[in-house]
């Protein structure tokens, strides 16, 4: 059974047991498995048959549609006229339904502004209203809104039974595992578009020289010429990808630092290694916190050039 059928079942055993929270946070690996998901506790809540997508009680924000890198301002409360908002979808009473279920998609990916206006709107939502929220990473995320919300994590399809489409879509078995540890889950690398894939299997060699203390910082930089939005989510994919490679044990990495500086004992490699894991933490932090992508990523190359090389 997928993932998105055992939360709506789950979701379903709440609503028997009249315990249906407020809102809820669907955590995952894939967007697409996150929105089939709050798409089937949607159904659940509408009792709904047939196109869920058509049901009159149910409104969507879905970035991609609305053809925003993530929501707006001006798509959580009225800023422009013609443009849906959740404070308009708030105002009404459902039509044919008990409740109405919102369904806002990629909330990790919403701007400053409109995260600001979200907690206002959502501190004392109608009792008919449920909001379902997907993320991807809580990174950029409130603790004040995640309080709100009653976190589910979606469940994963089991990378093995996904490496024959993985194959078939041309991703190596080398290429597989390396994504797999940025994504976490088959479901994720599938989920991400080719020129992402791309564009992080270009940048692993000279992250693993970076790493493992030999490389410079050349890697962290983003194109200068592409849009902001787009520089804060290819500088995202970046630090989330070393940060994977360092959790991950990865015999390439370690053997890298044994021919380097990092060579003189397993403790000199540990506490180079967990420096940098709270370097990337903090560059995440800085980055979801709406710092410029290029000044977190100088940041972080600042503090390489003046750490300490360690002793031998």
């Amino acid at each position: 059974m997928s993932g998105a059928k055992l939360l709506a079942e789950r979701f379903q055993q709440e609503m028997e047991r009249d315990h249906i929270a407020d809102a809820y946070l669907l955590v995952g690996n894939a967007a697409q498995a996150l929105q089939e998901a709050a798409l089937g506790c949607a159904s659940q809540l509408l009792h709904a048959e047939g196109q869920i997508e058509q049901h009159a009680d149910l409104v969507i924000f879905d970035p991609a549609e609305l053809g925003v890198d993530g929501l707006r301002v001006e798509h959580i409360t009225h800023r422009k006229e013609g443009v849906s908002c959740l404070e308009e979808a708030l105002r009404y009473r459902p039509v044919v339904s008990k409740h109405r279920a919102v369904l806002l998609f990629g909330a990790d990916r919403m701007t400053a502004d409109a995260h600001a206006a979200l907690l206002k709107t959502t501190e004392e939502p109608p009792a008919d209203t449920v909001l379902f929220f997907t993320a991807r990473e809580l990174h950029g995320l409130s603790p004040a809104l995640r309080s709100r919300c009653r976190i589910w994590r979606v469940p994963q399809v089991p990378a093995t039974d996904l490496e024959p489409k993985a194959a078939a879509m041309g991703i190596d078995a080398d290429a597989w595992q390396l994504l797999l540890q940025v994504y976490g889950s088959g479901e994720g690398v599938l989920d991400t578009s080719s020129a992402d894939r791309e564009f992080l299997l270009e940048q692993h060699p000279s992250l693993v020289n970076w790493l493992g203390g030999q490389g410079d910082w050349s890697w962290c930089v983003v194109p200068e010429a592409s849009k902001l939005a787009e520089q804060r989510r290819l500088a995202g994919l970046l630090l989330q990808a070393a940060r994977a490679w360092l959790i991950t044990p990865d015999a390439q990495i370690r053997s890298t630092s044994q021919a380097g500086p990092y060579n003189a004992d397993e403790a000199t490699w540990e506490l180079h290694r967990e420096s940098r894991v709270q370097w990337m933490e903090e560059a995440l932090d800085d980055l979801f916190g709406q710092v410029s992508p290029a000044l977190v990523l100088a940041s972080l190359a600042q503090r390489e050039r003046s750490s300490p090389e360690p002793a031998s």
